[in-house]
């Protein structure tokens, strides 16, 4: 069975890979990742980054996964988060596995003219959407409006949970999605906070499904 592994050390990790990253340490870098994972996609996706990062923001870590906020100018992605999986590798937490987070610019995609590229994207682009007007409701306190966007399961089983925190937001973000999936960054009376929002079609509305929140630091 695998070993726990706790919020604080998680943190401490991604901190340590967002300052590698962003003092373009290459070796830094690899050895803060399983050796398995550049056999996959790590040496091209994360390693071709690495010599245009201009910045690193290390936003949260849930469990074993973490999230750092890159800007890469002149690259496809300019601004990617990369959500790292963590493990314990002979003795070593590690980065196992990653996702990269990007926001597709929907004017751009749709001069293209290309229908299979719009038909490729239709989903990301439709959960950005709904993610950039529930951000929205969220700035204006506009409670009303943000609990519709949630599905009937989302409200029943997190509803009485998160509606009394919809007042505390101070400024909310979309800042990547994939597929499905959008992170909206938010500032919050108790500070700050990236929630990945799950988004699934009901009917013709794209509503939240699902979410979960990484936290900075360690509690």
């Amino acid at each position: 069975m695998e070993a726990a592994v706790d919020h604080g050390a998680v943190w401490a990790r991604a901190l340590e890979l967002k300052d590698a990253l962003l003092t373009r340490d290459r070796k830094g870098v690899e050895g803060l990742c399983d050796p398995a994972f550049w056999q996959r996609a790590g040496r091209e996706e994360l390693l071709g980054l690495v010599p245009h990062i201009a910045s690193a923001t290390a936003l949260g870590v849930l469990g074993r996964r973490s999230l750092i906020r890159l800007t890469t100018p002149g690259m496809r992605q300019p601004e990617p988060v990369l959500e790292q999986l963590w493990a314990h590798v002979g003795g070593a937490l590690l980065v196992e596995d990653e996702r990269l987070f990007a926001l597709a610019d929907r004017a751009q995609v749709e001069s293209s003219s290309d229908p299979e590229r719009l038909a490729r994207l239709r989903t990301k682009l439709e959960c950005q959407d709904a993610a950039r007007l529930y951000a929205a409701a969220l700035v204006a306190h506009d409670v009303t409006t943000a609990t519709a966007m949630w599905s009937d399961a989302y409200a029943a089983g997190h509803g009485d949970e998160v509606r009394p925190q919809l007042l505390t937001v101070r400024r909310a973000e979309l800042i990547g999605s994939v597929g499905p999936r959008t992170l909206v960054w938010l500032m919050m009376d108790d500070g700050e906070h990236t929630v990945e929002l799950l988004w699934r079609e009901h009917g013709h509305r794209r509503l939240i499904e699902g979410a979960r929140t990484f936290t900075p630091g360690a509690p």
